[in-house]
């Protein structure tokens, strides 16, 4: 049988093959940091949350699944230290004029907050908070474990594992490097360092240097590559937990994928259907004011009585 840094060390050998792929100059790689984790998911789900207070693993790991949330300010600050990195010697003045150009390149869908494929209701905690509230609950107020638990190889897709648990379950996942042994991803306390490989799925640009200067070009016919992007999952039996208010603030409305739906469950048909839904869901203020309502409602009739 298998020793699991022997699989590990098996996928970091397909990846490297997939990745070998000859693409014409594009940013890689690029150092992203991260401070917003996202849980996309149904609405079938989505109730279930609500119910419950929180997330819960639900596969037979008892794996709750979370993605990076990479913004245009996360994107723009990638950028600002790839071409420090490339071009370390640029003066103020080319720094000044040197035109974005990272934007035409992140276009996988690890980029895209608008859309998923997972369904309709997209979560976002700041990681400090998710992490704190894990730690709370989960841990006993200890540091969680961070490990790495595999990557996941797809036809266009790899997928970096990172698993989070309790200090109690070291036994159970000590075939796992800890995450400080990655050249990939890092954890420093409060965000995620995720140095990404392929940030396209699809090419369209190449770059190139004229003096101390990126720009772009066009290529003349687009390119099909692999993209990979990063998730945490947090191993969690018991739900983890955040007042409603918390958790109503911190979930949008999304796009779901029609063409790659990964949601296994019921979605809303429409935009419209998802807002009502997303109206019905009432926090814990909603249901003190009904019940204040209710309470003053019943002085009146009272008084109208007498």
């Amino acid at each position: 049988m298998k020793m699991s840094h022997d699989i590990i060390l098996e996928r970091e050998q397909q990846v490297q093959k997939y990745l070998s792929k000859y693409i014409t100059d594009f940013p890689t790689p690029v150092e992203f940091h991260i401070t917003e984790m996202t849980h996309v998911t149904n609405k079938t789900r989505v109730e279930e949350i609500w119910k419950s207070g929180g997330f819960k693993g639900l596969d037979k790991n008892s794996f709750s699944w979370w993605s990076l949330k990479i913004n245009k300010t996360d994107i723009r600050a990638a950028e600002e230290r790839y071409f420090e990195r490339l071009i370390p010697n640029r003066s103020e003045e080319e720094k000044t004029a040197q035109q974005q150009v990272l934007s035409q390149f992140t276009t996988s869908p690890a980029f895209d907050i608008d859309t998923s494929r997972y369904g309709n209701f997209r979560f976002t905690f700041p990681l400090t908070e998710l992490m704190e509230a894990y730690k709370k609950q989960k841990c006993d107020g200890e540091e969680p474990v961070l490990r790495i638990y595999g990557t996941k190889v797809f036809k266009q897709e790899i997928e970096y594992v990172v698993l989070v648990h309790s200090p109690e379950f070291n036994e159970q996942f000590c075939q796992f490097p800890e995450l400080t042994s990655s050249p990939l991803v890092a954890y420093d306390g409060e965000k995620v360092i995720w140095r990404a490989q392929a940030i396209c799925e699809t090419h369209n640009f190449q770059t190139v240097i004229r003096g101390n200067t990126v720009l772009t070009e066009p290529m003349r016919s687009h390119e099909f590559y692999v993209w990979d992007h990063i998730s945490l999952v947090f191993h969690t039996k018991d739900v983890l937990t955040f007042p409603k208010k918390k958790l109503k603030a911190s979930l949008r409305l999304c796009k779901l994928d029609t063409n790659i739906n990964l949601s296994n469950g019921e979605n809303c048909l429409n935009h419209l259907q998802a807002e009502k839904f997303f109206e019905s869901l009432q926090d814990d203020d909603d249901d003190e004011n009904k019940d204040e309502k209710e309470e003053h409602k019943s002085v009146e009739v009272k008084i109208e009585v007498d």
